[in-house]
C-alpha cells in the first residue's frame, strides 16, 4: 500500500467485530456531514473474509479510503457537475495514486493530498481492492436496491453515495481504472486469460516484469556455517535449549530441507510430527489444515477449530493479535486435508527428529507449565515463545511462537555469523537471505537435481504444477555450468574463429 499518504477524510482503527469474538479488523471510519460514521458494508464484507490475512484486510480498508479522501477533494468538486464524471474520477484517481499529486516543479499540492508517487504494481492492487469490494456487493444482492439503480449523480460524501458512484461506474458502466490507456482487445484477452478483475493495463507503463530468478535461493555456502554457529547462544552451555535458539532452528531446518513456507511451522500441532525412536532417525512431519482437519488426537474425534474452541482458542488464521494470527495459503493435501511433507536431505531429516524428541520430553513441557501458571489455556501448537515483550513486561513463555519472534531470531542467526566468520551477509529477498530463501534453496536444489516437476509440486505441496516456476527458475551459476559444458562440446566440433581474422 501507499504506507506515506496521511488519511485527510477518514480513519482506519483496528478493532474486535461485535458478534464475532476474537475477530480484529481494520476498521474505516469516513468524515461525513453528520458525523464520523463507521463504514458498515466494508466491515460486512471484511467478516465474509475473516480467513484472509490482515495485510488482504488492510489493504481494502485503505484503498476505499484513499477513494473517498479524493471525491472530498475540493479540486475535484467540478468534475462531479461534467458529462462524465464516473469516467473522469477513475482516470484521475489511478493517476494520482500512480504519478502523486505534488507538483514535482513547484513542491505545491493543489489537491491538499500530498500523496507520493506509487509503482504500477501498487497502483493496481488499491484499485483492484476497490473493485473487488464492489463486486462482492454486487453478488451479495445490493444492486437490487433502488437508491443504487437511480441515475441521479451524488457525490461520494458518505457511504450510500459512495457506494452508488463505484456501483454506477464499476458494475453499470463497467469502467476499469486507466482503462483509457490499455489497448480494448489486448485488454479483453488479459481479462480471459487471468479469468479474473484485472482494471489496469497501462500501455507505456514501466511495470518490472519479475523473472523468475528475481526471487534468489540462499547462498549454498552459508547454509552450513548459519546450522553450527547461527543459533548458538551461550557456547559454553552443555544444556541445549540454553546452548541453541532450538525453536528459530528447528523451524529453520523445515524451511530449507523440506521447502515450508514462512508461516507453515507455526501451524504445527505437537501430534504433526511422528518421531521414530529406532535411531533412523526418519521422523514423519504432516502439515494439516489449521481449521478443517481431524486434531489426529486419540479420543478427540473433531475438526481441530472445535478442539481449540472449547479451549477459548481459535485457527491461528483467525486469531485475535497480531502474533497469534498467521498466514496460510491451501495446500495439495489428501482427503483428511493432510500434506506429507519430505525432507530434502537425510541428515537434516534425522537432526530435526532427534531435536523434536528433545522439544517435547524436555523443553517445550516447561513452557506449558508457565503459561498454564499464568491462567492462559493449555494450546496444542507446537512452537512455543520463550520471551517477552521488552515494550510492555508482559510475558508471552509458553504462548504459541509468532512470526515475527522468529524473523527476528534469523536475522540474530545471520548477525552471528557474520560475527562468527568475520564477513558480511547482505540482507533481503533479491539475494535470499530471508527465511522465504529457504524454500527457494530446497525447490531449486530439486530442480538442479532433475527432479519431475510433478514430484518437485508434490514436495512443495503446490495445487498446481506451474506455480514452482518462482522457486525452481536455475542460478546463474547453474547457468554458467551449464554453458561451460555446452562450449567443452562445441569446441570439439566448431573451427578456431580467431583463425578467421587472417592473423597468423
Amino acid at each position: 500500500m501507499i504506507n506515506s499518504t496521511t488519511p485527510q477524510f477518514h480513519t482506519i482503527l483496528n478493532q474486535e467485530v461485535e458478534y464475532m469474538s476474537g475477530l480484529i479488523i481494520p476498521v474505516l471510519y469516513l468524515n461525513t456531514s453528520d458525523g464520523i460514521k463507521r463504514m458498515e458494508s466494508l466491515v460486512n464484507y471484511s467478516i465474509a473474509n475473516s480467513d484472509k490475512s490482515i495485510s488482504w484486510h488492510r489493504t481494502r480498508v485503505r484503498a476505499i479510503g484513499l477513494f473517498y479522501d479524493f471525491c472530498q477533494c475540493e479540486l475535484n468538486i467540478p468534475i462531479f457537475k461534467g458529462s462524465d464524471p464516473h469516467r473522469t474520477i477513475f482516470r484521475s484517481f489511478a493517476n494520482s495514486l500512480l504519478m502523486g499529486t505534488i507538483d514535482i516543479k513547484s513542491g505545491l499540492d493543489s489537491t491538499k493530498l500530498y500523496w507520493p508517487p506509487s509503482s504500477m504494481a501498487v497502483t493496481k492492487r488499491v484499485c483492484s481492492a476497490i473493485t473487488d469490494f464492489i463486486s462482492f456487493l454486487n453478488d451479495e444482492g445490493i444492486s437490487n436496491s433502488t437508491f443504487l439503480k437511480s441515475r441521479i449523480l451524488i457525490k461520494p460524501n458518505n457511504e450510500p453515495a459512495s457506494l452508488k458512484f463505484l456501483f454506477q461506474a464499476i458494475i453499470i458502466k463497467k469502467l476499469s481504472f486507466l482503462g483509457h490507456l490499455s489497448n480494448t482487445t489486448n485488454q479483453a484477452k488479459k481479462l480471459r486469460d487471468q479469468k479474473q478483475l484485472e482494471i489496469i493495463s497501462h500501455k507505456s507503463s514501466t511495470t518490472t516484469k519479475w523473472c523468475a530468478e528475481s526471487a534468489k535461493r540462499f547462498p549454498i555456502d552459508l547454509i552450513g556455517p548459519l546450522f553450527k554457529y547461527g543459533f548458538i547462544l551461550d557456547d559454553k552451555s552443555e544444556i541445549l535449549h540454553e546452548r541453541e535458539d532450538i525453536t528459530a532452528k528447528m523451524i529453520t531446518l523445515l524451511l530449507f530441507f523440506s521447502g515450508m513456507r514462512n508461516s507453515e511451522p507455526l501451524h504445527l500441532w505437537f501430534n504433526d510430527v511422528i518421531p521414530d525412536y529406532s535411531g533412523g532417525g526418519l521422523c514423519q512431519v504432516h502439515l494439516r489444515h489449521p481449521s478443517d482437519a481431524k486434531t489426529f488426537i486419540i479420543g478427540e474425534d473433531k475438526l481441530r477449530s472445535q478442539y481449540l474452541a472449547e479451549r477459548g482458542l481459535m485457527p491461528r488464521t483467525k486469531g485475535p493479535s497480531k502474533s497469534y494470527k498467521v498466514g496460510w495459503k491451501n495446500l495439495l493435501t489428501d482427503k483428511s486435508l493432510t500434506a506429507t511433507v519430505f525432507f530434502l536431505h537425510s541428515n537434516a531429516q534425522f537432526l530435526f527428529n532427534q531435536m523434536y524428541i528433545y522439544y517435547l520430553t524436555r523443553f517445550r513441557p516447561n513452557l506449558i507449565e508457565v503459561n498454564r501458571n499464568q491462567g492462559r489455556p493449555d494450546h496444542p501448537f507446537l512452537f512455543v515463545s520463550n520471551g517477552i515483550d521488552r515494550a510492555t513486561g508482559e510475558s508471552y513463555v509458553g504462548s504459541p511462537y509468532s512470526l515475527s519472534a522468529y524473523k527476528k531470531a534469523f536475522s540474530r542467526a545471520l548477525d552471528r555469523l557474520e560475527n562468527v566468520s568475520d564477513i558480511v551477509i547482505p540482507r533481503g529477498l533479491e539475494y535470499g537471505t530471508v527465511p522465504h530463501g529457504g524454500r527457494h534453496f530446497f525447490a531449486g536444489s530439486l530442480a538442479d537435481m532433475g527432479i519431475q516437476p510433478k514430484i518437485i509440486q508434490k514436495c512443495l505441496r503446490q495445487r498446481s504444477v506451474l506455480s514452482q516456476g518462482a522457486y525452481t527458475a536455475p542460478t546463474f551459476h547453474r547457468i554458467q555450468d551449464c554453458l561451460n559444458q555446452a562450449r567443452q562440446n562445441m569446441d570439439s566440433t566448431m573451427p578456431r574463429l580467431l583463425d578467421t581474422l587472417g592473423i597468423k
